[in-house]
């Protein structure tokens, strides 16, 4: 295992912005932390995970810290597991998978033995309460527990998935985006992953996904406009007969109670 921890040099809320290519990131948003702290972590101990996590840099200006974690500098496959099912690749291969076998994201036999392996880089992010926080990725997960001030997550093929939020920006290409809580603001935008916000209480939602399905269950302390458009997904809105909204869609069903 290769594991390297990040902290930050001053105490209180914090702007964390964490640049991870490929993994995932698990933040926990704790009453008793004062100062912010970042894990990243993999089962390797050489290898290009490894060496990306020894060549990651951090850098704080005030209030502001910030964690890039390079590119792995070889052509390699990022693998995780579920049961013998492969849930995520990163790099490029020729053949077919159907006989490759994992064991704990890493191939063992098959069709894929040539290809070079790593295990996953997580992180691991430990922030004060109204912390403010930016993920940018490739293929990076992002699991958020706790409330936030502001969020700015941008990803191609990961998932969001935030307890709350303050004022939310995300863009991802197939991911899905699921936030519980926004209270003020939210701009989310994907292309073929789903929306989802449990509780809006906010004053301006733009929602968009070309072939995900929306769904926002507004309060009755959420005030001002909501827009909602997919293509060939469909459209949900509960909850805002008193909002001003623009739920529409292509093909797919539109729902507005």
């Amino acid at each position: 295992m290769t594991e390297r921890a990040f902290v930050s040099a001053t105490s209180g809320p914090i702007v964390l912005g964490l640049s991870l290519p490929v993994g995932s990131v698990r933040v926990q948003v704790l009453d008793n932390v004062t100062a912010a702290r970042v894990v990243l972590r993999t089962d390797d101990t050489t290898g290009p995970a490894a060496d990306a996590i020894d060549r990651a840099r951090s850098t704080q200006n005030g209030q502001a810290f910030a964690i890039e974690v390079p590119e792995m500098l070889d052509n390699v496959t990022v693998l995780e597991s579920q049961g013998n099912r492969i849930v995520r690749n990163f790099g490029s291969f020729h053949g077919s998978v159907s006989s490759v076998n994992v064991i704990n994201g890493r191939v063992v036999s098959g069709g894929m033995h040539a290809m070079p392996t790593v295990s996953m880089i997580k992180a691991t992010v430990f922030l004060p309460p109204h912390s403010s926080l930016a993920v940018v990725s490739q293929s990076t997960d992002a699991a958020v527990y706790g409330g936030l001030d502001r969020m700015e997550f941008r990803s191609v093929s990961g998932d969001l998935d935030a307890d709350g939020v303050r004022e939310l920006r995300a863009n991802t290409t197939s991911g899905d985006i699921r936030a519980g809580r926004v209270t003020e603001e939210i701009d989310a935008q994907s292309v073929s992953g789903d929306i989802t916000v449990s509780l809006y209480d906010g004053r301006r939602a733009a929602l968009g996904t070309t072939s995900g399905d929306i769904t926002v269950q507004a309060t009755s302390g959420a005030d001002g406009h909501v827009s909602a458009r997919s293509v060939s997904g469909d459209v949900r809105v509960f909850g805002a007969r008193h909002l001003n909204v623009n739920a529409h869609t292509v093909s797919g069903r539109v729902r507005n109670h």
